[in-house]
């Protein structure tokens, strides 16, 4: 008898820690996140009930005329010449019963092609944003460090480069607002 009641409990503790663990850490995804690479930084946030993503700074933020980086590989003509910069690139993300976020769409200007996403939040700094085309199975994955600073906006930026003042440094950047947790 003992012994049942504690396969019962360590079950439901199992349960528990299974359908609590990936709720609490998928409520952190809003914020600032740089990819693996260290190449571009995504300000995620509420749109409607979904969550939406725009590139906030780039590290390599100029193109091969020397002015701010152009959606140039964009398949329709009349996209390429929107800046990378403010640039929406990640649509319709929603809360998973898992805790995830999915039935997404990520946008790629580097490839000029959008594929399906979800993402998983690892951590209060770490996200795993995974990107595939038709099953989950054939896709990739990165991991997306939180930062705690807000960039300058895309406006300053784009007078940062023509300036000649443009800087990867993100030190003197003030500090992000809080992240809020999504309902």
């Amino acid at each position: 008898m003992i012994t049942h009641i504690r396969a019962v409990a360590l079950w439901l503790a199992a349960a528990i820690c299974l359908t609590t663990g990936p709720a609490v850490a998928g409520e952190g995804l809003d914020g600032y996140w740089m990819d693996s690479d260290g190449e571009v930084l995504l300000q995620i946030g509420p749109c409607g009930h979904d969550r939406c993503g725009k590139v906030v700074w780039l590290r390599k933020p100029r193109g091969a005329d020397g002015k701010p980086l152009l959606d140039f590989r964009n398949p329709d003509p009349a996209m390429q010449a929107r800046p990378v910069c403010g640039l929406t690139v990640v649509t319709g993300f929603k809360k998973q019963p898992d805790g995830t976020w999915g039935d997404g769409t990520v946008y790629v200007p580097d490839h000029g092609m959008s594929f399906s996403g979800y993402a998983e939040v690892l951590s209060p700094t770490k996200v795993k944003v995974t990107g595939y085309v038709l099953i989950q199975l054939l896709g990739s994955s990165e991991e997306w460090t939180r930062v705690p600073r807000r960039p300058p906006a895309c406006e300053e930026q784009a007078k940062m480069i023509a300036a000649g003042k443009w800087s990867e440094d993100i030190s003197s950047w003030p500090a992000a607002p809080p992240p809020v947790a999504a309902r």
